[in-house]
């Protein structure tokens, strides 16, 4: 009993230790002088209360609860009339820059999208504050090492949209047809990242529970591979679940899509 609660006394020594490091709240741009000042007077403040609240359910849902107090790397939020071509959202959208005080992130919000699809702005925000929050925890950098149906199945099951974009994805195939949309996990590709990323944990919280979801993320910060994240935190192979996963959103998509006839 004695030696179990002097590791226990490590493990949680070594947490705070992490921990403690400090942390940056979000910053916000000192100006802005595009062509939506109205626009921007209008809803800087509310973007600076929805960083917050943001913040606090991304790091609830990931289980990275020590984002509650801030970011490791500094993250500044920017309001711009234009975002670059390929972007993935165009009314915001999160990407890495260089600081004074090193590596940071940047989310910027665009105001000519803003103006026009204004009430999906709180589901995209989420989405982006997901990403920004995942970067960091894996400390900017060998993100290129996370597949990008973690990186984009992660932001839609935070967002709270994963269900309407499998609904919509399904609803142009036949239900004989739904099968086209199952492949193997590691490649696909286009569109179907977001509905197979977003069933991946779907599924995984449905037949694991949600702390299979936290202790999955919680080895990626860790440094663990994908594969090695998946089979610590569900108890079966990797291959076993990519199988269990297709199973699983075969009948997903079949109840989404149109009828045979």
């Amino acid at each position: 009993m004695r030696r179990f609660l002097v590791c226990l006394f490590l493990v949680f020594s070594t947490t705070l230790w992490a921990d403690s490091q400090p942390r940056f709240s979000a910053a916000f741009q000192t100006s802005y002088d595009g062509a939506y000042q109205d626009l921007y007077r209008d809803q800087v403040e509310r973007v600076r209360l929805l960083i917050r609240q943001a913040q606090l359910e991304v790091s609830a849902r990931l289980g990275l609860l020590q984002y509650r107090e801030g970011f490791r790397y500094p993250l500044t939020v920017r309001f711009a009339d234009s975002a670059p071509a390929g972007v993935e959202n165009a009314l915001a959208y999160v990407h890495m820059v260089q600081t004074s005080e090193g590596l940071g992130q940047e989310m910027v919000v665009n105001l000519s999208e803003f103006a026009a699809h204004s009430t999906d702005f709180d589901t995209v925000f989420y989405h982006e504050m997901t990403h920004a929050v995942l970067n960091d925890a894996l400390e900017l950098k060998d993100l290129t090492e996370v597949p990008h149906w973690v990186q984009e199945g992660l932001a839609v099951y935070v967002a709270g949209n994963g269900d309407k974009i499998v609904s919509d994805v399904a609803g142009h195939y036949r239900k004989y047809q739904a099968k086209e949309l199952i492949h193997d996990l590691d490649q696909i590709h286009s569109y179907l990242i977001y509905p197979q990323g977003y069933l991946a944990f779907k599924y995984l919280n449905d037949k694991y529970s949600v702390n299979a979801v936290e202790a999955f993320v919680r080895e990626l910060t860790q440094g663990k591979s994908t594969a090695t994240a998946i089979e610590d935190s569900t108890g079966v192979s990797y291959d076993t679940f990519k199988q269990q996963l297709q199973d699983y959103s075969l009948d997903i998509y079949k109840e989404n899509a149109r009828p045979d006839f």
